[in-house]
C-alpha cells in the first residue's frame, strides 16, 4: 500500500558526448619570474650598485686634505713650467693663473674678473705691498699679457726668469703673511 502511493522518480536525460579525457594534460607549471622580470632586477641591481660606488668615491675625493694655496700655486708654477716648455701662450696662461689664484686664497683678494691693469690700480690704495713687490707684479703680469694677447715669443732664459719672478713674489707674499699671522 504505501508503495503505489510513492511516485516514481523521473530520469534525467543522458548527457551529451564531450571531448575524449585521452588528451588531458595535467596542470601546467607557471614559472615565479618571467625572463623579463629578472632582466629588469638585475638592471636595477647594477644601476644601485653604480650609484653606490659613485657615491663611495666621490665622498673619498672630498675627505683628501686640501693644499694650502702656497703649495697649490707652487706645483700649478712648477707643472706649468715643465708642461708647457713649447708652449709661450699656454705657458702664460698657467703661470699667471698660479700666480692670480694665489694671491685671490691666500690675501683674499679678487681680481679674476679684472684685467692686469685695473688690478695694478687696485694694488696702489692696498698698504700690504710694498712699491718694489707691487713693480715686480706689473712687469710679470705685463710680461704675461704680451704673450697672451700680442703673441711674443718667449726664450728659453725669458721662461726661466719669469719662473723665478713668480716664484720670488709667491714666496715674498707667503711669508709676508705667515709673518703678519705669528705676530697676531
Amino acid at each position: 500500500m504505501f508503495l503505489a502511493q510513492i511516485p516514481a522518480t523521473p530520469q534525467l536525460p543522458p548527457l551529451p558526448e564531450g571531448p575524449a579525457l585521452d588528451r588531458v594534460r595535467g596542470p601546467i607549471e607557471i614559472p615565479a619570474y618571467e625572463p623579463w622580470q629578472i632582466a629588469l632586477a638585475v638592471g636595477c641591481g647594477i644601476l644601485l650598485f653604480g650609484l653606490l660606488v659613485w657615491l663611495f668615491l666621490r665622498t673619498r675625493k672630498k675627505s683628501t686634505t686640501a693644499l694650502s694655496p702656497y703649495d697649490a700655486a707652487m706645483g700649478e708654477l712648477d707643472a706649468a713650467a715643465q708642461l708647457t716648455t713649447e708652449d709661450d701662450d699656454r705657458f702664460a696662461v698657467l703661470s699667471s693663473g698660479a700666480l692670480r689664484r694665489y694671491l685671490e686664497a691666500s690675501l683674499n683678494l679678487s681680481f679674476s674678473a679684472c684685467t692686469s691693469e685695473e688690478f695694478l690700480r687696485s694694488l696702489k690704495v692696498d698698504t700690504r705691498f710694498d712699491a718694489g713687490f707691487q713693480s715686480q707684479l706689473g712687469e710679470v703680469l705685463a710680461a704675461f699679457d704680451r704673450v697672451k694677447f700680442a703673441s711674443h715669443t718667449i726664450r728659453p732664459d725669458e721662461r726661466t726668469q719669469l719662473t723665478d719672478t713668480v716664484r720670488r713674489l709667491i714666496e715674498q707674499s707667503h711669508h709676508e703673511q705667515s709673518e703678519k699671522g705669528d705676530s697676531q
